[in-house]
């Protein structure tokens, strides 16, 4: 069993590891709760046993490098159901806080890019529940459920309650 302690690098942000980009790597397929645990054990998508026992602040993230002797392993992130909420027009304070209010309320973990924000769900109906808690501003949002990989804004991730 290979024995992790902490990751070597990752494939998105460190250049030295340009030439797994062509696909050729042993994957390690893990959910984002996953990626918060310091002590997990899976296998490969090649078999390889992994046990991970990080150090502590030591967190894994999607494209993270691990290291099996002379083989490297990348860590990939499986993708999950989120919700989008999308801003119908620009510059619209009053309903980007009333957004933030009522997701924080529900104690999600967020992401946020220009006008919009996104959050992880455990199924498809939650967006009735979303639509509803979202009445009083309905009409100037637009709410899109897709499976996708999430990862949340930093200084914005909560645990999921």
């Amino acid at each position: 069993m290979l024995e992790v302690n902490s990751p070597i690098g990752n494939i998105f942000l460190d250049e030295e590891f340009n030439e797994l980009k062509s696909g050729n790597f042993e994957k390690l397929k893990i959910s984002r709760m996953e990626l918060e645990k310091r002590i997990l054990r899976r296998k490969t998508d090649r078999g390889t046993d992994v046990g991970l026992n990080l150090e502590p602040g030591i967190k894994l993230r999607h494209g993270d490098v691990i290291k099996n002797g002379d083989m490297k392993i990348v860590v990939e992130q499986l993708p999950e159901k989120i919700i989008t909420v999308r801003l119908k027009n620009k510059n619209m304070t009053d309903v980007m806080v009333l957004l933030g209010h009522i997701i924080g309320n529900r104690h999600r973990p967020i992401s946020i890019k220009s006008n919009e924000i996104s959050f992880p769900i455990q199924a498809d109906s939650e967006k009735e529940v979303f639509t509803k808690l979202f009445q009083s501003i309905i009409n100037h949002i637009e709410i899109i459920v897709e499976e996708r990989i999430f990862s949340s804004h930093s200084g914005a991730n909560v645990h999921e309650h």
